[in-house]
C-alpha cells in the first residue's frame, strides 16, 4: 500500500475512510474507494477523497459474504421459503452472493426447469445468486451448464419422509453413474457437490437408534454420522481420483471428524477435492432445549471443537449454511417423535455473526474469515469478481463493529421460517451494514428500502444466456 500523501482525489462515488479493511494480503487501515459498483482504488487512510464519504474507523471491512449452500425453497416450497425472504435474510446478516441448490419442487434437473427457475425468481432476490443443476441426464447437465450453473449437486441419499425434498431423480444411482458424472463435468469445468450418505446403513442405523428412543434429539442428529458415511466418502473420493474432477463435499460435518482427515489425505494424494461446514455452533446439550429445531447440526464437544480447528486449518475449505428454513409446524411434526421432523435451520442471516464472534474468540484470524466465508467459496463457483476486496471486484463489501455485541432476537430475522436454534445467543461483534455493488442494501439488522437489486450470476467466462 503506498505511503501516505497528500490526499488525491480518485474516480469514485464514495470512500470508506478509515476502516480495518481485510484485503487478500491481510488486514490493513486503508481507504476503499467505490465507484461504478466497483472498488477503484484501495490506498492509506486519508489519501483518497470521492464524493461521498462512509466514516469507517474503529469498523473492519469484510468482502460481502458468498453462501454457496442455501435452500430458498422457490419453486415448490414457498411456505417455507422464497428468494425475496431469504435473500432479504442473507442481506441482513452480510451475505451478499448465495447459490441455491436444486432439490425444489420440481426438482431442478433440466434445462426447462433450470430457465424456469431462472426466470421465476428474476427481479425477488436482494442479493446476487447463483443456482446449482441436479439429476444425473449429462445432456440435460450440459445444457444447464450452458445456461450458466455454477456446479452440479449429487446426492448419495434419499428420502425418509414424504415432506423430504430429496426426488429419486436427483439421487445418484450407482458409482459408475458417478464416475461419468465426475468425467463429465470435469470437461466442463464445473464442480460437483455431494451429500454423502450411504442410504441403507442410515437406514439400519436410523431404525437402532429409533428402537432406542423418539424423544431424544441427540439420536436424530447422530444417525446423519454413522460409519456409512465413512464408506461412501471413500468410494466418492475413489471415483473422484483421475478424472480431474473438482469434487466439493458437502455440509462435512454430516460424517464422522474421521472424514476430515480423510479428505485431507485425498487432497494431498492429488484429487480435486473442497469441504465446507457451517459454523459448529450448537452442542448436543442445546437440544435440550431445542428437540428438533437444532437438528441435525448439534455436536458433542469435542466434535464442534475438531470442526472448529479444521476450519482455521484448512482442513475445511470453506463456509456454507446448508439454509434450511421449515415452518414451525413442520417442526412440530417431531414434539411426540423426533424422527417425525425434518431436518435443518434457517442460517444464513446468522453464519456471518457466529464467524466474527469466532474470530473475535480468537478462533480464528480476520483474514482466515474472509477465505473461509467469501474469497474459497467464490472460486469455487467461478463467479470472478467476488470475495476479495481489491480493485476490479464488485463492491460488495460488509461493516463489522468488533466493540459490539449482537443478540440474535429471532423476532428481528427475516427468513420466512420466523425462528432460529440461535435465538438469544449473545455475540460479540455486530454486522452494522451491508453492501452490494456499492450501493447501502442492510444497516443494522434491517433491509433498506428500495427495489431488490441481486442478480442472476454464471461463473467467470460464461456469458448471461
Amino acid at each position: 500500500m503506498p505511503a501516505r500523501a497528500g490526499r488525491a482525489r480518485v474516480s469514485g462515488d464514495t470512500v470508506f475512510r478509515g476502516a480495518t479493511a481485510v484485503l487478500p494480503g491481510g488486514p490493513v487501515l486503508a481507504d476503499v474507494v467505490v465507484g461504478g459498483g466497483v472498488v477503484t482504488a484501495v490506498a492509506a487512510p486519508g489519501t483518497l477523497s470521492a464524493d461521498e464519504v462512509v466514516d469507517v474507523r474503529d469498523r473492519i471491512l469484510l468482502p460481502g459474504a458468498v453462501d454457496v449452500h442455501v435452500h430458498f425453497r422457490q419453486p415448490g416450497f414457498e411456505h417455507k421459503e422464497d428468494f425475496r425472504t431469504g435473500s432479504a435474510a442473507a442481506a441482513c446478516g452480510g451475505v451478499t452472493t448465495v447459490c441455491d441448490m436444486p432439490n425444489t419442487h420440481p426438482p431442478v434437473s433440466s434445462a426447462e426447469r433450470f430457465r424456469a427457475k431462472r426466470d421465476l425468481v428474476e427481479g425477488t432476490s436482494h442479493v446476487d445468486h447463483g443456482l446449482w443443476a441436479g439429476g444425473t441426464d449429462l445432456p440435460e447437465l450440459a445444457a444447464m451448464a450452458g445456461l450458466g450453473a455454477v456446479g452440479v449437486k449429487v446426492y448419495l441419499n434419499r428420502s425418509h419422509r414424504a415432506d423430504d425434498p430429496y426426488a429419486d431423480e436427483l439421487s445418484m444411482p450407482d458409482a459408475g453413474t458417478l464416475s461419468t458424472l465426475f468425467r463429465a463435468c470435469a470437461s466442463w469445468a464445473l464442480p460437483v457437490a455431494v451429500h454423502v450418505a450411504d442410504h441403507d446403513q442410515e437406514v439400519r442405523l436410523r431404525a437402532r437408534l429409533r428402537a432406542a428412543s423418539t424423544t431424544d434429539a441427540r439420536l436424530v442428529s447422530r444417525s446423519y454420522r454413522g460409519d456409512g458415511v465413512l464408506d461412501a466418502l471413500a468410494r466418492v473420493l475413489a471415483a473422484a481420483a483421475g478424472t480431474g474432477c473438482r469434487v466439493h463435499i458437502a455440509h462435512a460435518s454430516l460424517a464422522p471428524v474421521a472424514a476430515l482427515d480423510r479428505i485431507d489425505a485425498a487432497r494431498r494424494a492429488g484429487v480435486r477435492v473442497t469441504a465446507e461446514c457451517g459454523p459448529p455452533a450448537l452442542l448436543e446439550d442445546d437440544l435440550d432445549r431445542l428437540g428438533v429445531l437444532g437438528v441435525p447440526f448439534a455436536f458433542p464437544a469435542g466434535d464442534a471443537e475438531a470442526y472448529w480447528s479444521a476450519l482455521a486449518d484448512g482442513r475445511v475449505d470453506l463456509v456454507a449454511t446448508d439454509h434450511a428454513p421449515h415452518t414451525r409446524q413442520d417442526k412440530a411434526a417431531g414434539l411426540d417423535d423426533v424422527w417425525a421432523a425434518p431436518p435443518g435451520y434457517p442460517g444464513v442471516e446468522t453464519v456471518l455473526p457466529l464467524m466474527v464472534d469466532a474470530v473475535l474468540a480468537g478462533r480464528l484470524s480476520w483474514s482466515r474469515l474472509a477465505e473461509l466465508t467469501s474469497a474459497a467459496p467464490a472460486r469455487l463457483c467461478g463467479l470472478g469478481g467476488k470475495g476479495a476486496i481489491t480493485p476490479g471486484a464488485d463492491a460488495d463489501l460488509v461493516v463489522v463493529d468488533p466493540a459490539a455485541t449482537t443478540t440474535v432476537d429471532a423476532a428481528r430475522l427475516h427468513s420466512r421460517a420466523g425462528w432460529s436454534p440461535f435465538d438469544g445467543r449473545r455475540l460479540a461483534g455486530a454486522v452494522t451494514a451491508t453492501y452490494l455493488r456499492g450501493r447501502a442494501i442492510a444497516r443494522d439488522g434491517e433491509l433498506l428500502p428500495g427495489p431488490p437489486a441481486g442478480r442472476f450470476l454464471t461463473p467467470e467466462g460464461r456469458a448471461r444466456p
